[in-house]
C-alpha cells in the first residue's frame, strides 16, 4: 500500500484546519480537556492522522467501556466510523473487545452503517480467562501495522481501572495494556476524560483535575469532549489531507440507534437512549456537522471518490 506525501500534512490549509477541528472537539470542556489543552497538549491531531494515514495497512481498533453491566455508546460509534473510513482507503480492520461487548458489536453492525454486515465479520472477541492467548493469537495472525484505542478503560497506578465516579469497574474490563506493551506497531489512542488507556500522556495536564488517570501511553493521543468526536474530528481530518470524504455515508443518529437497540446505553445517563455521554443527540450530530462543515471546502477542492475495499473474511471465525 502506498505511502501519502508527507506535503499533504504540510499544507498551511491543513494545519490551520486542524487547530480548528481540535478547538471544536474540546470547546465544551465537558470533563476538563479545553484545560488540557490550554496547559499545553495542543496540536495532536494531525501528528494521529498522518499515524493513521501512513500506517493503515491492517488497523486493529479496541474498543468497549462498561456501565453498570452494560456498554456505553461512546467508542463503539467512532469505532464503526473509523473502520468505515479506513475500509474505504482499502484497509484490513479488525475490531477488538471483550466477548460480551464484541457480540453487541457484531449485532449491531448490520443495521449501523451499511456495510456493517461485510464489517461484522471483521470483529475479534476476546475472553478473560484466555486473554493473553487470544491477544499473541490476534498479534500473529493480523499483524497489525496500527492499533487504535478509543474510549478504553485504562489502569491508575494502583492497577485498578474506575470509571468517572471512580468507581472500580475492574471485573468488567481487559487489561488492554498488555497489548500495548506486546504490540511492535504504532498506537493511537482517543479519550475524554482522563481514566482511558493512553491519557498516562497527558498526566501532568490532569494532576488538578477531579480524575482517577490511566499510567499507559501510546504513539498519538487525541483528546475530545466525548471520545466519538475524536475519531469524527480524525477522519474529516483525514479526509481533508487526502481530499476524500470518509465520512459520506456514516449517519450518527442511525449508529447510535442500532447500539442502543442491541442494550449499550449513555454513558453517563446509563439510559437506554441513542446518545453520547449524557448530551442530547442535537449537540452530537452539530459537532459531526461541524467538523464536516470546516472541511468540505477543502476536501471538494480534490474531486475525488472514496472506493470500497474489497470484503475480509471473519477473524473470529478464521482463528476459533
Amino acid at each position: 500500500m502506498a505511502s501519502y506525501s508527507l506535503n499533504i500534512f504540510r499544507r498551511p490549509d491543513t494545519v490551520h484546519l486542524a487547530a480548528q477541528i481540535e478547538g471544536l472537539l474540546v470547546a465544551g470542556n465537558l470533563r476538563g480537556m479545553e484545560t488540557v489543552r490550554n496547559s499545553g497538549y495542543r496540536d495532536y491531531l494531525l501528528p494521529a492522522v498522518q499515524t493513521l494515514l501512513q500506517h493503515r495497512q491492517r488497523v486493529a481498533i479496541v474498543s468497549g467501556f462498561p456501565v453498570s453491566g452494560h456498554y456505553e455508546t461512546d467508542g463503539p460509534a467512532g469505532a464503526i466510523a473509523l473502520a468505515r473510513g479506513l475500509r474505504a482507503l482499502g484497509s484490513e480492520v479488525s475490531l477488538l473487545g471483550m466477548r460480551e461487548y464484541a457480540e453487541l458489536l457484531t449485532e449491531a453492525l448490520p443495521n449501523a452503517v451499511p456495510e456493517g454486515k461485510e464489517i461484522a465479520k471483521s470483529v475479534f472477541p476476546v475472553d478473560r480467562e484466555s486473554f493473553e492467548e487470544r491477544v499473541d493469537q490476534f498479534l500473529n495472525w493480523f499483524s497489525p501495522t496500527l492499533i487504535v484505542f478509543i474510549e478504553v478503560p485504562g489502569a491508575a497506578v494502583d492497577g485498578h481501572y474506575r470509571n468517572m465516579r471512580f468507581e472500580l469497574i475492574d471485573d468488567g474490563v481487559l487489561p488492554w495494556e498488555l497489548m500495548l506493551s506486546k504490540a511492535d506497531c504504532p498506537t493511537l489512542a482517543i479519550a475524554d476524560g482522563g481514566n482511558e488507556l493512553g491519557m498516562g500522556q497527558v498526566r501532568k495536564q490532569l494532576q488538578d483535575l477531579p480524575v482517577s488517570c490511566a499510567t499507559a501511553t501510546t504513539d498519538e493521543l487525541v483528546i475530545a469532549d466525548v471520545s466519538n468526536w475524536g475519531a469524527y474530528g480524525l477522519l474529516a481530518l483525514a479526509s481533508a489531507c487526502i481530499r476524500r470524504p470518509l465520512l459520506d455515508g456514516f449517519v450518527l443518529s442511525e449508529c447510535l440507534e442500532a447500539l442502543v437497540d442491541v442494550g449499550m446505553v449513555d454513558g453517563v445517563t446509563g439510559c437506554a437512549i441513542a446518545t453520547e455521554d449524557g448530551l442530547p443527540l442535537f449537540r452530537s450530530q452539530s459537532l459531526f456537522e461541524g467538523v464536516l462543515a470546516l472541511t468540505s471546502s477543502v476536501i471538494a477542492q480534490g474531486g475525488g471518490s472514496v472506493v470500497p475495499a474489497s470484503p475480509q473474511e471473519s477473524l473470529a471465525a478464521s482463528t476459533a
